[in-house]
């Protein structure tokens, strides 16, 4: 028999949002929904409880405890009390005793009586409450807030990752490696942005995706333009089968692709199965057995044609250099990419320049290559719902066994995990996406 563990921890912040080392602990709710995907920028929580509370600092089986607080003896309370917007909340679950970390983030809104909602948001409520650029003037009762003189700031792209890297070192955000190209355009970044709206900035423009994931002890930021960590090979091969390459020019190498590949950091996102933190990135399901039902279907990369293109300027030329990726013909145009480098000049001499061309298209394929593999995909839509565990987030990978149709199974990536817990169990709608192919050993 499984018996369902629930454990809220609850930390007051100062004015930069930073948890104190006074918490509350509790461990009973009416119910828990957490909802998790790399495609929009936040997960979010909502939590219901009681509005009436009973503590005792001596007993914390009665569901509520304030470490370190209270006096002894059982006392009602109201939840207002100790659940605020803008506190520090880490979320729990698991079975017969074992913990699994499953939300961090901030309470943005406490509302109602009977029962009283707790909304939240993940670490990235930290990032848009926190200016990107700070003004020099110092003020010391607005840290996180100031006010910028200029009204924007020009971002070169040899600098978005550091610039980035500074500002989540300053916060004691948790990073992994940043995925950012540089081959990008120069950003104008408003002063008056938050960090989130920066991140924003590179979804919006150049499909470079933001989103926190949990670990064991922290929460790390991913920004990628891979979150479907395809592999170096998968974006090789789909890169020579949709390269829409005018009759009469040169192929573009298979060597150079690969030497793009390597240059765009690509080649960094694959090892994400070396954990030692108890989230080992994939999960067994056999349906009929730990599949509790199912709404799987079928999808491949061919019944969607699709294509996008990418243009590339320098400041000695109107005309673009450019590349288009996908399916010929009746392809839909899906996507437009237009890149400036306003720091290089292309070579005036016909030779020189031609390499150079073949080397910046090179670049751009590799550049589509990840943007258009997201758009068609072998794989599966659907979700599929389980029970609480194994535990699933968001770009690890289920391997699923035992399906009537053969297609279902295999291994796939997980796009999106719904959490529930409450009365009537513990629960995720998993939701998957394309079926990943083997790396070659």
């Amino acid at each position: 028999m499984l018996n369902l563990n629930c454990k809220i921890k609850v930390y007051e912040t100062d004015k930069a949002l930073k948890p104190t080392d006074r918490m509350y602990e509790f461990g009973y709710v009416y119910s828990i929904t957490i909802d998790s995907t790399y495609d929009k920028f936040t997960d979010t929580a909502e939590i219901k409880i009681p509005k009436k509370i009973v503590i005792n600092q001596l007993n914390s089986t009665l569901g509520f405890e304030v470490l370190k607080q209270l006096p002894i003896g059982p006392k009602v309370q109201s939840i207002y009390e100790y659940l605020k917007q803008d506190n520090y909340i880490e979320i729990f679950l698991g079975y017969n005793g074992d913990y699994k970390p499953a939300f961090r983030g901030y309470i943005t809104e406490v509302k109602g009586d009977a029962p009283v909602c707790i909304k939240c948001e993940d670490l990235m409520y930290l990032l848009k409450k926190t200016k990107m650029v700070l003004d020099s003037q110092v003020d010391n009762d607005d840290a996180q807030n100031k006010i910028s003189e200029n009204p924007s700031e020009m971002v070169r792209p040899s600098e978005i990752k550091t610039k980035l890297e500074e500002k989540l070192d300053e916060l004691g955000i948790d990073y992994d490696p940043i995925r950012i190209e540089n081959n990008l355009s120069s950003l104008i970044i408003n002063r008056k942005s938050s960090v989130a709206n920066y991140l924003k900035c590179l979804k919006e423009e150049y499909k470079i995706y933001s989103f926190f994931k949990l670990e064991k002890d922290s929460s790390k930021l991913h920004i990628t333009n891979n979150p479907d960590v395809f592999s170096v090979d998968e974006i090789n091969n789909f890169t020579e089968t949709y390269k829409n390459t005018p009759k009469g020019e040169i192929a573009i190498p298979k060597a150079l692709l690969n030497k793009a590949i390597s240059i765009l950091g690509i080649r960094d996102v694959l090892d994400f199965f070396s954990r030692n933190d108890g989230f080992i990135g994939q999960g067994r399901f056999r349906f009929f057995y730990n599949i509790i039902s199912d709404e799987l279907k079928v999808i491949k990369e061919e019944v969607k044609t699709v294509r996008m293109r990418a243009e590339k300027y320098f400041i000695n030329s109107n005309t673009p250099i450019f590349v288009e990726l996908g399916d010929p013909g009746d392809g839909e145009l899906v996507e437009t990419f237009t890149l400036h480098d306003n720091e290089n000049e292309l070579p005036i001499q016909e030779a020189l320049y031609q390499q150079e061309e073949q080397r910046i298209k090179a670049e751009l394929n590799t550049f589509l290559s990840v943007r258009l593999a997201k758009e068609k995909q072998t794989g599966l839509t659907g979700s599929f719902t389980t029970f609480g565990e194994p535990f699933m987030r968001p770009t690890d990978r289920v391997i699923l066994e035992d399906a009537e149709d053969e297609d279902k199974n295999g291994v796939f990536q997980v796009k999106h995990v719904k959490r529930t817990y409450g009365t009537s169990g513990y629960r995720q709608v998993i939701t998957v996406g394309r079926r990943v192919v083997e790396q070659n050993s």
